[in-house]
């Protein structure tokens, strides 16, 4: 139940930042908006405020913000275009660069989200510095380890092993790699103030090349930083994750990665939920990343010019732009149908794909 509740509040979190997107540049460019809505399908609210209508619906998959001449033939359908508006507020009567940067609005509200979020997340969780050459204090021990089965503790600090005193980490490492595993180790170590002397039989590293105690230091701290810091780190957050998931698209469409790959490929709203309920048992931190991963994503899908995303409506303009010339609506109309129901059946594949694997595994 929490899983699902946390999917549907980051669903709704970056629709609605999306749509409100579309909605304020709508507003600030003087276009008639004649709905908001966040979510799709069955309507559960809606009002009127001025000339608006705000209205929730079940399905929080998506939203849309409906500005009047945006899209003639639904409107031609639905008898909207008998309101009595001025024709400058119409969408196509709009200058190109608006209408652009209107088409632009909702994927850039996304990137400033996933700013935001990483931005706060480096103000409560600091930034990770490195230590160089830690004391002997124990960070973590490996599961059922030498260390472990001996009885040491993270926290505890080591003072000397077979009598030899180390200060540093390096000091303690290199005793215990030149150490035998035939040997039987006595470690002394500080713990709550009190000495503890333990017995250990070191064990060999996978690789066969070193002697272990299953023992580990902190090699990192967490250091506090300011909101400008902060910012800077999410925008660097933000820059990082697009430009990773940039290359990974390029691999989908260039074939490197098979779409429909489990590890790799495309992953659906099944999927999605499935990576949050993980995410949700891992902690709010993973959470709150998955969500700015997330709007990440939303910001960069909805910029590729694929037909009824706005990156096809981006390039319809900049088409309009250069010849001087607005595309026939009837055929833009056409091609965003086509793509839409392109666009579906690729989402009931994946989400079959889904379905099944969550079944089998």
């Amino acid at each position: 139940m929490l899983t699902v509740i946390v999917a549907i509040l980051i669903f709704a979190l970056l629709v609605t930042v999306h749509e409100f997107g579309h909605f304020i540049t709508a507003k600030l460019s003087h276009m008639y908006v004649e709905e908001f809505s966040i979510g799709m399908g069955p309507l559960l609210f809606s009002k009127r405020w001025g000339e608006t209508r705000y209205s929730l619906r079940l399905l929080p998959l998506g939203g849309y913000v409906r500005v009047l001449g945006e899209d003639i033939q639904e409107e031609e359908r639905k008898g909207i275009e008998q309101v009595s508006v001025p024709e400058e507020r119409r969408y196509q009567n709009r200058p190109v660069w608006q209408r652009m940067i209107f088409a632009a609005a909702g994927s850039v509200m996304n990137v400033i989200t996933a700013i935001v979020i990483f931005s706060v997340m480096f103000l409560i969780l600091g930034v990770a510095v490195p230590i160089e050459n830690p004391d002997t204090t124990i960070y973590a021990v490996a599961e059922d380890g030498p260390a472990m089965e001996a009885g040491l503790q993270p926290g505890d600090k080591i003072l000397s092993i077979d009598g030899q005193q180390v200060a540093t980490w390096d000091e303690l490492n290199k005793l215990i790699i030149d150490a035998s595993i035939s040997e039987t180790l006595t470690v002394t170590a500080e713990r709550q103030g009190q000495q503890i002397s333990v017995s250990i039989q070191p064990v060999l590293s996978e690789d066969g090349s070193r002697s272990l105690l299953g023992i580990y230091a902190q090699t990192a701290e967490r250091q506090a930083v300011g909101p400008i810091k902060g910012l800077q780190l999410g925008c660097n957050a933000t820059w990082q994750m697009t430009v990773a998931m940039v290359d990974v698209l390029g691999d989908l469409f260039t074939g490197k990665i098979n779409i429909m790959d489990e590890e790799e490929g495309l992953t659906g709203p099944v999927g999605i939920v499935q990576i949050i309920d993980q995410s949700t048992k891992a902690g709010w931190v993973y959470v709150f990343n998955l969500a700015a991963l997330l709007s990440i994503n939303l910001a960069v899908i909805n910029l590729l010019p694929i037909p009824s995303l706005d990156g096809s409506k981006l390039l319809f303009l900049l088409i309009e732009a250069i010849r001087g010339k607005a595309i026939d609506p009837m055929k833009e109309g056409y091609v965003n149908f086509i793509g839409f129901s392109l666009m579906m059946l690729l989402i009931i594949v994946v989400t079959y794909k889904d379905i099944v694997r969550l079944f089998t595994s």
